[in-house]
């Protein structure tokens, strides 16, 4: 299992440019899909947060997606792209439900407050298998391109 920081200190340019987008303060959306019970993907928008060096959310008990985490961790959290020039980016890995206080309380406090101050809000932290970092040329012409920088936990960073 891969931290956010073990991703950041293996390839700082692919995740100073996933912060761009991501932030991790609680506040910018991005969407996670999970697997339903039957196999098929669902899809929910979330605020992930980053703290002391890991990638969390919190998430609805009474969600889809919480029931979907707990059966089956996997999860793919994707930007929202930018519209500029359609930067985006994505993780893919497991997802497991931390009940530590302490953890939570340095969750919240990285979001300042922001997020999980209910009792129904579950705290999960998104372990990471692999990631997906897109930046287009020429943005809105024809001579649109991708330029992709990825990270997995098998090979490293690579470019393409």
């Amino acid at each position: 299992m891969t931290s956010w920081g073990e991703v950041a200190g293996q390839a700082p340019e692919l995740a100073e440019a996933c912060l761009r987008l991501l932030k991790g303060d609680g506040a910018t959306v991005a969407y996670l899909a999970t697997v339903r019970k039957d196999g098929g993907p669902r899809v929910h928008p979330v605020m992930p947060v980053i703290a002391g060096g890991r990638l969390y959310v919190f998430v609805v008990t009474m969600s889809w997606k919480y029931q979907d985490l707990l059966r089956d961790g996997r999860y793919a959290l994707h930007s929202s792209p930018a519209t500029i020039d359609g930067e985006e980016f994505y993780l893919t890995g497991p997802a497991r439900q931390v009940a530590a206080s302490d953890v939570r309380a340095a969750v919240r406090a990285a979001c300042d407050q922001r997020l999980g101050a209910h009792d129904f809000e579950a705290l999960f932290e998104l372990d990471i298998d692999r990631v997906l970092h897109t930046r287009w040329a020429n943005w809105g012409t024809k001579d649109t391109w991708p330029h992709y920088l990825k990270w997995a936990v098998a090979t490293g960073l690579q470019t393409g």
